[in-house]
């Protein structure tokens, strides 16, 4: 009687802990409140023409978030480039600074997006970029990720949560071809 009952106990242990780790598996992760692209103006850049990209996130959710208005590179807008080789494609001019907006962050609402074109190549009249070294297929990743301390999202200033990502972007793609003669 007791091998039984020590059989049905442990067939009960072992129900018990595939129905817990069934459970753990099927459950649905949380889904992501923003999308973030990243593309560039044109296809094709001609040798020594700037490079500019057009940033955009969008508010998927239902909700409202927090995001960063600023969109800026190497603050909340981080790229890695590289060549068809694929070597990576360097950073010149200054180390991007810190970026002082008051509250640093806005609202966007449900379905709303915010976007903006930037200039990613370095020039003589342009303090920072990326330095390509000439014509070439580049390809880019771009991730946008809200640079927001953990304090601050701790004390967060309402119902509205931070989208603090990180979001990455589809890889894109651009040619810089060679200036005709």
């Amino acid at each position: 009687m007791q091998v039984a009952a020590l059989r049905c106990y442990l067939c009960f242990l072992v129900a018990l802990g595939i129905a817990l780790s069934s459970q753990s598996v099927t459950s649905a992760p949380t889904s992501s409140p923003l999308t973030f692209t990243a593309s560039p103006l044109k296809a094709s850049f001609q040798a020594g023409e700037k490079v500019v990209f057009r940033f955009e996130i969008k508010n998927i959710s239902g909700s409202d978030v927090l995001v960063s208005p600023v969109l800026a590179l190497n603050y909340d807008i981080h790229l890695e480039i590289q060549d068809g080789s694929g070597k990576a494609i360097p950073w010149c001019g200054v180390v991007a600074r810190q970026v002082i907006l008051g509250d640093k962050f806005v609202a966007l609402h449900a379905g709303k997006s915010l976007g903006i074109s930037r200039e990613i190549s370095c020039d003589d009249s342009h303090e920072s970029g990326y330095q390509f070294q000439g014509p070439g297929e580049y390809s880019i990743k771009a991730t946008y990720r809200f640079p927001v301390s953990p304090k601050k999202q701790r004390d967060s200033p309402g119902p509205i949560p931070f989208a603090s990502g990180p979001y990455e972007a589809h890889p894109a793609h651009f040619t810089i071809a060679a200036n005709a003669h």
